[in-house]
């Protein structure tokens, strides 16, 4: 992530909304794990399709329904069976896919 963003704006999004007590170790988890990143990238919503993005990187498909512009979905077991979408199976593939 730290290398993408040298070449890419990139904000994370977390629906934060449908779990409210979870802000808190959302937010200090991203600070720990994002420290390259500025707090004011980090957008916790209940509905992703807000984010006006090219990309939008998530392991759950319902977020592309509205969702503008082009959903990458991040393999996980609940998702194992969606092929509408370009997947990636972990970081380095996100990588690759955008440093191509």
């Amino acid at each position: 992530m730290k290398e993408l963003s040298k070449t890419y704006e990139i904000f994370i999004t977390t629906a934060a909304m449908e779990h409210p007590n979870s802000f808190t170790a959302k937010y200090e988890w991203l600070k720990e794990h994002f420290p390259f990143l500025s707090d004011l990238n980090f957008v916790f919503c209940g509905n992703k399709s807000i984010i006006n993005a090219d990309y939008l990187i998530d392991d759950s498909p319902r977020h592309f329904k509205d969702f503008k512009g082009q959903g990458v979905l991040f393999s996980a077991p609940h998702n194992k069976y969606k092929t509408d979408y370009v997947r990636v199976n972990n970081w380095e593939e996100v990588r690759v896919y955008f440093l191509k």
